[in-house]
């Protein structure tokens, strides 16, 4: 039987902010992404994103900003992290990566 870990997680789009809730793994954050590539396409140059939903995360997390990052560097875009868990931030500076977040977290 299939385990669909995506209900672990969710990411709605409310005025120009995306909310995250739930678990950020390995096994949802292409669902994450996949599903917020279609409001990025539509969305206004400063999108932000908000984790205070999220009450569990690994470095998964973090993979999925970077790849938040690219895409907005690629699309001209402007992001803003806001409320990151403060495991995230640790594995970011144990990870020696933490500096190309410093413009996008709040």
């Amino acid at each position: 039987m299939k385990n669909d870990t995506s209900k672990q997680v969710t990411i709605i789009f409310k005025q120009n902010k995306f909310l995250l809730s739930g678990e950020l793994d390995f096994f949802n954050i292409t669902f994450i992404y996949e599903k917020s590539l279609s409001e990025l396409k539509q969305s206004f140059p400063l999108v932000v994103f908000d984790f205070s939903g999220v009450h569990a995360n690994n470095s998964a997390g973090l993979a999925l900003m970077v790849e938040w990052l690219k895409y907005a560097k690629k699309h001209k875009k402007n992001i803003s992290f806001v409320n990151l868990p403060e495991n995230l931030l640790t594995i970011a500076k144990a990870s020696r990566i933490s500096q190309i977040f410093n413009q996008a977290i709040s």
